[in-house]
């Protein structure tokens, strides 16, 4: 059964679906084009763009337009825009701290974007473009963010090994109110020196401490917006957000997107988020 949605608006132009997993993102829409300067870009993730009926260009700051069916994109490669109007596109979001980012980082080695073979994901793309509607499940994304990976790499994706100290780091930080977080604290606990676990945890999770507390108090936010009836003002409260406002930035700031009930009807998507 499809879970409750978020309507969001958004300042890039399409109309499709987003669909949220913790540390992932799935897009699918028809058409999509996000301009230089959308918040969207400063997302530190590794990115796959599909394109199922004609080819998705990217721009770079300092480097020159690439352009293909299938292209891989680093996080630090300095993306601007991407132009895939009327290209039924696929965009695979993938976060640091996650073993999807560490595999395709991996096989990036150090290249800011490697054009691919489309044929690579010709199967996949049917899906896509069935789940514009935002009928995908939650295994059928999940399937979906794992298969393009092992299709890149070839080989199955490793769990991730973390030193202990920085594993218990995280689940403190699964736990604890985000205004309850903060470096002093979580290397207290761990018996590290402030500025010994601000590089180990960078190393590891190619985040500071802040952007993975925000990261993760909005994904539980949105947990319990769309799986327990949360209300916006209730689950920003219950996971230490300052106030609604607070949330609505961390959220635009991660995203790119802006949640809002007055926006253009035509800017709407539907917004899926699994645990």
């Amino acid at each position: 059964m499809p879970l409750p949605s978020i309507k969001a608006q958004t300042a890039v132009d399409f109309e499709g679906v987003v669909y949220y997993r913790t540390r992932s993102i799935l897009l699918l829409a028809p058409s999509l084009v996000i301009g230089p300067g959308d918040k969207t870009h400063k997302r530190n993730s590794i990115r796959l763009l599909l394109g199922g009926r004609g080819p998705v260009q990217l721009d770079f700051e300092n480097a020159d337009a690439v352009s293909g069916r299938a292209l891989l994109v680093a996080a630090d490669s300095g993306l601007c825009s991407i132009d895939g109007p009327l290209a039924d596109v696929a965009l695979l979001d993938y976060a640091p701290a996650s073993a999807e980012y560490a595999a395709l980082d991996n096989y990036l080695g150090g290249r800011s974007v490697v054009q691919l073979d489309a044929e690579l994901f010709a199967d996949l793309l049917p899906q896509c473009r069935a789940g514009q509607d935002g009928s995908m499940s939650c295994d059928q994304v999940l399937t979906l963010l794992q298969t393009a990976v092992f299709r890149i790499t070839g080989t199955e994706i490793p769990p991730l090994e973390y030193d202990p100290r920085i594993v218990k780091a995280l689940q403190m930080i699964e736990e604890l109110p985000l205004a309850d977080i903060s470096l002093e604290v979580l290397s207290k606990a761990v018996n590290l020196s402030p500025d010994r676990f601000r590089h180990l945890f960078k190393e590891t999770t190619a985040c500071t401490v802040s952007q993975y507390a925000r990261q993760t108090a909005l994904w539980r936010a949105l947990n319990l917006i769309t799986q327990q009836d949360y209300t916006i003002t209730a689950a920003s409260h219950a996971l230490g957000f300052h106030d609604v406002s607070h949330f609505y930035r961390v959220y635009s700031d991660m995203f790119g997107i802006s949640l809002s009930e007055r926006s253009n009807p035509r800017k709407f998507k539907r917004v899926r988020c699994f645990s």
